[in-house]
């Protein structure tokens, strides 16, 4: 649970840097984005900020559409795949979601949240070990990242792994988390 609230307050941070403003009306989509498709075709970063939209407006299928398209128009849009994977997490689509955070960690295997977001949905699908491999490379990636170490402690709990996982949480609440 703690890691899905985590990838939906990502989101929305995520959304407000793409849409380049500080405050957003959640209930509506941003003025003007319904019509941009009649101007013209969209590129695949205006597909991908119109998922966002309407992600962050409730209508997270109909996001997961934009997020096809632009993965369609260009395959390499990490930020396309991303948002898909947490569009797919948000419906409750895991196995979709794994695909999508994997073709993330393919494209940018450096983006140590990809990893995190990656192991939360290996976590939903109920297979730990595999996500504490993925919360591995995300600590590896940058060891600051004290969420990932909580969220380690929290798979290591599940397997019955407790003193690693108390190692976890000392090493998280070290780095300024808390539960």
């Amino acid at each position: 649970m703690q890691i899905k609230r985590s990838i939906i307050l990502g989101l929305v941070i995520i959304a407000m840097f793409c849409a380049g403003c500080s405050e957003k009306d959640t209930g509506n989509i941003t003025p003007g984005a319904e019509e941009v498709v009649s101007e013209g075709p969209l590129n695949s970063t205006e597909w991908n900020n119109k998922g966002v939209d309407l992600f962050v407006a409730g209508r997270a299928e109909e996001a997961l559409g934009a997020y096809d398209k632009a993965t369609e128009i260009d395959p390499q849009n990490v930020y396309a795949w991303y948002n898909k994977g947490i569009a797919y997490s948000y419906l409750g689509r895991y196995e979709e979601a794994l695909q999508a955070y994997n073709r993330t960690t393919e494209i940018d295997p450096e983006d140590a949240n990809a990893w995190h977001t990656k192991a939360g949905a290996l976590n939903d699908l109920g297979r730990y070990e595999e996500a504490i491999e993925a919360l591995d490379k995300a600590i590896e990636l940058d060891p600051q990242f004290a969420y990932a170490w909580y969220n380690k402690g929290t798979m290591l709990d599940k397997l019955g792994r407790t003193d690693e996982a108390q190692v976890c949480y000392d090493k998280a609440k070290e780095l300024g988390y808390s539960a």
